[in-house]
């Protein structure tokens, strides 16, 4: 039904009602009505009321029923423009009479006099005055006052009427049980009223008048009391295609009038009224959500009600239902709304709709052969197997409507309607973030593309769902879409997808037949080792398969390396035979070790394997994965997932090949560093090896311009000079051949290396491959760190003198642990004919930051001109430190040695280096040589081999016990003793000793130093002597050109003569010059410092200063004064004072 509006009537006789008009049409339609309810209701609100002028006449103004009290009018006006009063008495009056008898004599009509005038008038209740000349006044206040009582007016009637319709449905609903009530007249009374809310634009009011007659409308289904309505109806043609907001589509009103509209008719009105209210109230969700309820409930009403419907009649209706409010809520809603929740909350409804639209469409699909009678098709049958009750009533059958006939016709029409529904549909639940009911429909779109088979694309939109009802549980749908996928990959080929699709469905396989879980099973292992698989699939253990392991790590005893066996439980149907089985185990020591087993057959059931681990790296492992390997399948399982971590200590073979990093024993500043990397083969007789180094930090790298590298081979634990040496050439660290080596040899490789970060130590990690004479290849790795600073400094300094000179070489110790000095030797070159050095008595314990000089006094060297040559100061020390460690190694190795627990030696002497000495006083035991042990840290102790076995864990603590207990007290002796196989180390110090052409004593002569004053100028002669032994070329008779510069400090001297003067000097000859200095100060001052610099660049001359660091005293001068006293007056001098 249209909007109608609110009728107001007006009566102007004047002739002016043009302009008037003009006027009032500009103030329409009002704004900001307020109606207080007479029945004591809330306020209402009415931000907007259109009016509809008409001309008054006495047919337009005459009283209706009351259900057509729409075409009353609220209100009445009368314009009266007259500024006579003589008009106004004889003729305007009279009029003005006879107009309002005739008003007043309507039901619900207000009226309202309105006064044209330039000049302000009396005012009156029922009169509203216009001032339509007032030029000081806007044009809202001069219609104010009109405007106001329009406002009033209409409110008033509209109150009226609406008193009047509710006594009028009152008095209606209370004759409901008496004899002849009619619904239909009650549902035409009642709506008037809805209509008298609809005309003041208060929707919500009208809304709930309707509420309340579907409400009846339920009562009476309930109670089967239709004998109003002339049939059930629902059989016209285009009903079953029909739009519900169409409310012209039929006389609706008229038939309910009549008692002869049809309860499908009657039901479509008042929800279609219902709809047109909750659009005008701008709630679009709402809409859905009855309609949601509306369709299929009204729907199973139809089918208990009529007997023979129309082929597809429902589905048809319900299609045209729910695409019609969706139609009608995309064209009416805007998209760029201002609520972004009620959009998403409507695009959910929507979909909803859509949904149901698109199961309509699986029915018809199903009926006329365009969709196979299963899954997921079948799941739209909802109620369609309900039989009708006997009283259902019986009608004519007619066809379904044009449109979807011609949709079912063809596959073609068939698909391009339910992918379109679809598609909208998917493209709601996505827009709500409703994701699994978007999974469903993509689902259905994926099983028609199958249908059809066109399954490239239904492999594409399957894969992209499938693992979504995975990951939310849904099995036993994710396993028919997975079914389907793998079918379409099958048929397109796809070997790698359809091995993934196989182990999905094993991954479900509780919700399979034991004939499918074969079936797949069969399908995955014939796909995975076949040769089309190129590529390999990587896939958890569980749930097919579920492992533990089963025992501790053990030593092979006949073969370097250790083992550990794991069970198996295989829950598929069938035998597996199986390429690699692995077990890898990480540590921080050392990156991992990998047991193997190969070739093997995994029965249905539990299964033990026994896994090697040809790698040799003492460490504590922590478990981390399993890897079962079958064609290009590869299983997995991380055992770091579980909730604790398994902790494994692996142990080599006391007699398996071994190694090791040390420093060098003789190291040369200036050369590039290097390590020396000590290999032991133990029993092992090593056939072929390699070397393989990688850096295990940032800042080290290997030398690579290093042609080959050295190597000693000998005897372990042989005394020196039984090594045989050579080279190894190679081309990368990472593979350096070694030299084949029997059983207890040791081959020693020295690498040298280079830093580029200031570190105190780097990591190096090497492995050593070597095969045995049993063809077992085995690897022993090892990250091990370097220490790359020196813990001594050599600093040197020149001291010249006629016949010789000294060289100072100053020593300290840089580390934090004491020194112990064995022996320092100056390694002199050749040329150098005459050489003393003062004896190295004994040791020598240098201390953190203490300094050790030592002196050698060096005749001239007989070398040609410009050439110095180098000698070398060689340092053999060792740490106090090494000392103790290596004595407590050799006892705890000999203990461990009886225990038969040689194979723990290696981690128990680290740990022991590394955390149980750390409490040891070192500076104590290098002041008196005496080592007191501190006592044993049991916590620290007990956690070092808390993964070790229980038993042999006691033992290892005990014979660290008795370590701690029977040496408490060491002396240096027994110490030497413990570790007499305590290589010192030993460093050379390159010293460039210098030379020179020439050589200058200089020497500064005092005349009277006992009398310098302060003040007084003295006379200091500089003499000086060119040394005759210096001069290489022996010519006596050559001079050269000198200068001497006096550096003088001004604060203390002053400065009278040359500071700087050029003089000639010959060999051997002195020369003699006077300088005048004033002394500034008293007491003892340094002598000026006098520098000798040759004239010549070509000529090199070193200055022998006589008098460094020499002092002369400064006297004060003395004054005499003479002083007269007196007490009274005060002091007062006979002389000023020169000096004090």
């Amino acid at each position: 039904m249209d909007s109608k509006r609110v009728i107001v009537t007006y009566c102007e006789e004047s002739g002016n009602w043009a302009n008037i008009e003009k006027d009032l049409t500009a103030r329409l339609p009002l704004r900001n009505l307020v109606w207080k309810p007479s029945n004591n209701r809330a306020k209402r609100n009415i931000a907007m009321l259109d009016v509809e002028l008409k001309r008054f006449t006495p047919e337009v103004s005459k009283n209706l029923p009351p259900v057509t009290l729409l075409q009353n009018p609220y209100l009445n006006l009368y314009f009266v423009n007259c500024e006579d009063n003589e008009t106004y008495k004889n003729t305007v009056k009279q009029h003005i009479r006879e107009w309002i008898t005739l008003v007043t004599s309507k039901k619900n009509q207000e009226w309202l006099i309105v006064h044209i005038s330039s000049q302000e008038g009396a005012r009156a209740a029922k009169v509203a005055q216009v001032r339509m000349a007032d030029t000081e006044m806007s044009e809202m206040e001069l219609w104010a006052d009109f405007t106001d009582k329009l406002k009033e007016g209409i409110v008033t009637s509209f109150d009226q009427n609406v008193m009047t319709f509710e006594e009028d449905i009152r008095r209606l609903d209370s004759q409901r049980q008496m004899p002849g009530w009619n619904y239909c007249t009650f549902f035409i009374l009642k709506e008037g009223l809805t209509h008298a809310y609809e005309m003041m634009n208060l929707h919500e009011e009208a809304l709930r008048q309707y509420d309340e007659l579907e409400a009846s409308f339920f009562q009476i289904l309930r109670d089967n009391a239709l004998t109003w309505y002339g049939k059930f109806g629902g059989m016209q043609e285009g009903d079953d295609d029909a739009n519900l907001l169409d409310l012209n589509k039929k006389p609706y009103r008229d038939l309910i009038m009549q008692n002869t509209i049809s309860v499908f008719d009657f039901r479509t009105y008042l929800f279609g009224r219902q709809c047109n209210l909750l659009f005008r109230l701008r709630r679009p969700v709402e809409i859905c959500h009855r309609a949601l309820k509306f369709i299929p409930s009204f729907a199973k009403t139809v089918r208990e009600h009529v007997l023979n419907l129309t082929d597809n009649f429902l589905e048809s209706w319900i299609y045209s239902a729910c695409m019609c409010i969706v139609n009608e809520c995309d064209e009416t809603v805007p998209l760029n709304t201002d609520d972004p929740h009620m959009m998403v909350m409507l695009d959910g409804a929507k979909a909803e709709l859509l949904q149901m639209a698109r199961q309509q469409l699986d029915k018809l699909g199903m009926q006329h052969g365009r969709l196979p009678k299963e899954l997921p098709f079948t799941m739209s049958l909802g109620y369609d197997n309900l039989e009708p009750p006997a009283h259902a009533e019986e009608v004519e059958r007619k066809p379904m409507s044009k449109d979807l006939l011609d949709a079912v016709s063809t596959d073609e029409t068939f698909d391009a309607l339910y992918m379109s529904v679809s598609a909208r549909a998917i493209k709601g639940y996505d827009g709500s973030g409703r994701h699994r009911s978007s999974l469903l429909l993509h689902g259905d779109v994926a099983a028609l593309q199958f249908y059809r088979k066109k399954y490239a694309e239904a492999a594409r939109i399957l894969e992209s769902i499938t693992w979504r009802y995975g990951h939310n549980r849904w099995t036993v749908l994710e396993n028919e879409l997975v079914i389907k996928h793998a079918k379409c990959l099958r048929e397109l080929g796809d070997t790698i997808k359809y091995a993934q699709a196989c182990l999905t469905l094993l991954r479900n396989m509780d919700d399979l037949k034991d004939d499918e879980k074969l079936l797949y099973s069969n399908e995955l292992f014939s796909t995975v080792t076949s040769k089309e698989l190129k590529q390999e699939i990587y896939h958890e253990f569980a749930p097919m398969f579920t492992v533990k392991v089963v025992s501790v790590v053990e030593i092979i005893q006949e073969d370097d390396g250790s083992y550990v066996e794991i069970m198996i439980e295989n829950k598929l149907p069938k035998d597996i035979d199986f390429n690699k089985l692995s077990l890898r185990m990480v540590s921080g020591e050392v990156d991992e070790l990998w047991f193997n087993f190969r070739h093997g057959v995994l029965k249905p059931g539990k299964n033990t394997f026994r896994v090697t681990c040809e790698t040799s790296a003492s460490g504590t492992y922590v478990l981390e994965k399993v890897h079962l390997k079958t064609g290009k399948l590869v299983f997995l399982y991380d055992f770091l997932q579980e909730s604790r971590k398994r902790i494994f200590r692996v142990d080599s073979h006391p007699l398996a090949l071994k190694a090791v990093i040390k420093p060098p024993q003789e190291m040369e500043l200036g050369q590039p560093s290097s390590f020396v990397i000590h290999i032991s083969s133990g029993r092992n007789k090593v056939s072929e090896a390699t070397l393989s180094l990688f850096p295990a930090s940032e800042g080290i790298s290997f030398l690579k311009e290093v042609p080959a590298l050295t190597y000693t081979k000998g005897t372990t634990n042989a005394a020196e000079g039984s090594d045989m040496a050579g080279e190894l050439a190679f081309d990368t660290h990472e593979a350096i051949a070694l030299p084949a080596f029997g059983p207890n040899e040791t081959i020693a490789v020295t690498v040298p290396y280079e830093t580029f970060v200031n570190a105190s130590e780097h990591l190096v990690k090497m492995a050593v491959h070597y095969l045995t004479p049993n063809s077992r290849r085995h690897t022993f790795t090892l990250t091990s760190s370097i220490e790359t600073i020196l813990p001594l400094e050599v600093s040197h300094s020149t001291v010249w003198r006629d016949d010789c000179l000294n060289l100072k070489l100053n020593m300290t110790c840089s580390g934090y642990v004491p020194i112990r000095l064995l022996n320092v030797d100056l390694r002199h070159p050749a040329c150098v004919k005459n050489f003393k050095q003062p004896p190295f008595t004994g040791e020598m314990t240098l201390f953190p930051r203490q300094h050790a000089t030592f002196v050698f006094k060096i005749a001239r060297p007989e070398v040609g001109d410009g050439i110095e040559p180098e000698a070398h100061f060689i340092v053999t020390y060792q740490s106090l430190r090494s000392e103790v460690e290596k004595a407590l190694t050799s006892v705890i190795e000999a203990d461990l040695s009886k225990a038969q627990l040689d194979q723990h030696a290696t981690f128990v002497t680290s740990h022991l280096k590394s955390h149980l000495l750390r409490g040891v006083d070192y500076m104590a035991y290098g002041m008196s040589d005496e080592l007191e042990l501190p006592p044993l840290d049991m916590p620290i102790c007990e956690a070092i081999f808390a993964y070790h076995d229980p038993k042999v864990r006691e033992t290892l603590i005990d014979i660290l016990k008795d370590l701690f207990s029977h040496n408490k007290q060491l002396d240096y002796d027994q110490i030497m003793e413990l570790g007499s196989f305590n290589h010192p180390l030993q460093v050379s110090f390159p010293i460039t000793i210098p030379t020179s052409q020439t050589l200058t004593t200089v020497e500064i002569v005092v005349d009277n130093a006992q009398d310098l004053t302060v003040g007084t100028p003295a006379t200091f002669h500089v003499r000086v002597k060119h040394s005759a032994y210096w001069n290489v070329e022996k010519d006596d008779d050559k001079t050269c050109d000198f200068y001497y510069d006096i550096t003088v400090d001004y604060e203390n001297w002053l400065l009278c003569g040359h500071k700087k003067r050029l003089f000639t000097a010959k060999p051997g000859v002195s020369t003699s010059h006077a300088v005048s200095l004033v002394p500034l100060k008293t007491g003892p001052l340094h002598v000026p410092k006098i520098s000798i610099i040759s004239a010549s660049g070509s000529v090199h001359n070193q200055t022998a200063y006589i008098n460094e660091a020499e002092q002369v005293l400064v006297k004060p001068r003395t004054t005499t004064s003479t002083f007269f006293i007196d007490q009274q007056r005060g002091v007062h001098f006979s002389n000023p004072m020169v000096d004090r």
